[in-house]
């Protein structure tokens, strides 16, 4: 079973001599490049490992490189953002790059600016990690492609106790922009030193599931803990219970008082075809990987299968709720796509034979140019 919410494991000591296997598994569908937990050599060679297995295994894992501080005296503000360290994330070919919030979103901008001069395929993931980032939530979702819930930092801001409701804001915040959101930050810490978590932390990534994050990531339990694999497959088997055993509320009324183009229309009507028809998994054809983000924004009861041009734009989907990729770097026509469908599902494991699939592509297909979806159709799997 394909599991819905990502997993971002965070590479160190503890996991050099398990990068293949988790990757090979599919334990995690990014990884984390973390100085703290390496120098800049020992993570270079972490991440050419990284893309070795990937190759060598098609998968499409992730990679996110997390900048480093500049701290000021206290060791707990930060001042300013590194640039040599987003230069050394650029230089590496990363997928993702993740910095704190500081100094307003003027240097947000300015540091998404910055990386797409130099390579307009990273995408920004903003850290939502102090009051004020908090309170800018609405700004920053305007400029970041994903943002990542520190809940770490944000304790030093906010009573225990606010905690819980700040995040399950920021996460409803996150799904109305239709921005994938991270919770990290001790979410099995007991793990670190024990094969089995508590259960108050199974509850916790429970919770995280059920209000809509878009991926879980681990830190140190895989980073410098005994047992990073045993996490990863821990997080897994709940994430996959809830997916089975709990369908996510998503008021879509909300979104109807949106002014959408054409692509959000269709993207929201997959919800309800979905229930309607009971169909396993939905196949859209996408040049940018948006429509698959806007189909799943409405967080559909089924999986949904991104055919993708290329594997730099399948990565850039990894964090993404319930999207897989497949590439297609052929111009196909219509019925050829439609045709196709079926089998692709079948073949990624997201269908079998009699079950029905739901299939999204736009008016322009039959040239390889993606317009906005105005096309859906269902088709059962042979």
């Amino acid at each position: 079973m394909k599991r819905k919410v990502k997993i971002i494991a965070t590479l160190g000591t503890s996991t050099d001599d398990k990068i293949e296997n988790i990757i090979s598994s599919d334990l995690a569908d990014a990884i984390l490049i973390d100085n703290y937990f390496g120098s800049i050599e020992e993570n270079s060679e972490r991440i050419q490992n990284v893309k070795k297995y990937r190759e060598q295994y098609k998968k499409n894992i992730a990679i996110v490189y997390d900048l480093d501080h500049i701290y000021a005296e206290n060791k707990y503000k930060l001042i300013k953002i590194d640039f040599n360290n987003v230069d050394n994330a650029v230089k590496e070919e990363v997928d993702f790059i993740a910095t704190p919030f500081i100094n307003g979103v003027n240097e947000i901008s300015t540091l998404k600016d910055y990386i797409y001069k130099r390579d307009n395929s990273i995408k920004l993931i903003v850290k939502i990690d102090s009051r004020e980032a908090v309170e800018n939530i609405d700004e920053i979702l305007n400029y970041a492609d994903s943002i990542m819930i520190n809940r770490d930092e944000l304790g030093m801001d906010y009573p225990l106790e606010d905690l819980p409701i700040v995040q399950k804001e920021v996460i409803k915040k996150s799904n109305y922009y239709g921005k994938e959101v991270i919770l990290t930050t001790q979410m099995l810490q007991s793990m670190v030193y024990n094969p089995r978590p508590t259960r108050a932390e199974v509850s916790d990534v429970a919770n995280a599931t059920i209000d809509g994050v878009d991926a879980i990531m681990l830190i140190e339990e895989t980073a410098t803990g005994y047992y990073p694999e045993e996490a990863l497959s821990t997080v897994n088997r709940i994430v996959q219970y809830i997916d089975k055993s709990y369908e996510l509320e998503n008021d879509i009324k909300n979104y109807k008082k949106e002014g959408m183009g054409v692509a959000h229309a269709m993207s929201m009507t997959t919800k309800y075809l979905i229930d309607k028809t009971n169909a396993k998994n939905i196949v859209t054809y996408t040049k940018t990987g948006n429509t698959a983000k806007f189909i799943a924004k409405y967080r559909p009861n089924s999986t949904i299968l991104a055919v993708v041009p290329d594997n730099s734009t399948a990565r850039k989907l990894a964090l993404t709720w319930g999207v897989y990729t497949d590439i297609e770097s052929k111009l196909l026509d219509m019925e050829s796509m439609i045709l196709n469908a079926p089998k692709l599902s079948k073949v990624n494991n997201l269908a079998n034979k009699g079950d029905y699939v739901l299939i999204t592509l736009g008016g322009d297909s039959k040239k390889g140019n993606y317009m906005p979806t105005d096309f859906i159709t269902v088709r059962e799997v042979e």
